[in-house]
């Protein structure tokens, strides 16, 4: 049996895949003790698998990064910065005598996707994910792409124009960065409805622009725009067979694939990626779990 591990910033479960289907636990707070942590997911496995416990066979964890993917060593987590230096592939190893595979929970996704969501029966498949943050990963014939520096894909930090600014992908076209940016032009003295709400957020944004907010509309254009010049950037580097697109944002194919669609053939040069399949992506909260027992399907 395959163990998956799914370590996000707030909460961490497992699974694993009987019959062709993923079998998950119960979610548990990720806590911000690294010591804490490695007995609350110890007692998690042992409650998910009872008796069987001795059938685990390989480990593989999907994780917010930055982490040392040749250690498996976390580095200073934004939001577990005590978690610096913690070896949780050594531990676990440790614990289970079984080998343990880690990868960042963008990579994983991806490789989800592609073994089991929207990339099967591609060869090469891009995976971005839209939301708190933005991520990606890169797969080609079942196989992660990491790069030299393991970077492949950290497409969140392209250079990107946000209203006259110069600035990065994602803090024009997350979701805090597409908060950002409305406060940032209404604090100009830019009129927008979302003045009228007590508080609002990026889902607000993309609501108000719906209903005709001229300031809702120009920040979630901007974000879009943005977003496909990166992917036209990948098309052009990788040239993938497909694009998928995960994460809060793409719930809603209005609100950024079908204004990325339009996008593409106004800026790409090529004619295939003008026509480039821009899909969403389908397993949404389950696919770290399934990239994370894919890392020893080869």
């Amino acid at each position: 049996m395959i163990l998956g591990v799914d370590i996000g910033a707030t909460k961490t479960w497992l699974a694993c895949l009987r019959d062709g289907k993923l079998v998950k636990s119960k979610k548990i707070r990720t806590h911000s003790d690294s010591d804490r942590f490695l007995q609350d997911l110890q007692k998690l496995v042992q409650e998910f698998l009872g008796r069987h416990r001795d059938s685990i066979e390989a480990i593989g964890i999907g994780a917010p990064g930055p982490l040392d993917l040749d250690t498996g060593v976390f580095k200073k987590l934004p939001n577990l910065p005590d978690w610096e230096g913690f070896d949780i592939r050594g531990a676990l190893a440790s614990s289970y005598r079984v080998p343990v595979r880690i990868q960042n929970d963008a990579n994983a996704a991806a490789l989800g996707e592609a073994f089991h969501g929207g990339g099967r029966g591609c060869r090469s498949v891009y995976y971005i994910t839209i939301s708190t943050g933005i991520g990606g990963g890169f797969i080609v014939d079942r196989k992660i792409v990491n790069g030299a520096n393991h970077l492949t894909g950290e497409i969140w930090a392209l250079p990107v124009s946000n209203f006259g600014k110069k600035d990065i992908l994602l803090n024009s076209s997350s979701g805090p960065g597409i908060l950002r940016t409305a406060k940032m032009l209404m604090d100009k003295g830019q009129p927008s409805s979302l003045s009228s709400l007590e508080s609002f957020d990026a889902e607000d944004v993309f609501k108000q622009a719906e209903l005709g907010d001229s300031l809702s509309r120009r920040v979630m254009n901007n974000a879009a725009r943005n977003m496909a010049h990166a992917i036209v950037t990948v098309l052009l580097v990788v040239d993938p067979e497909v694009v998928l697109i995960g994460g809060g944002l793409a719930g809603s194919a209005d609100c950024m694939i079908n204004p990325i669609r339009k996008a593409l053939p106004k800026i790409a040069y090529f004619e295939e990626h003008r026509l480039a399949p821009i899909r969403k992506a389908e397993l949404w909260d389950e696919a770290v779990l399934y990239g994370a027992v894919s890392l020893f399907e080869d």
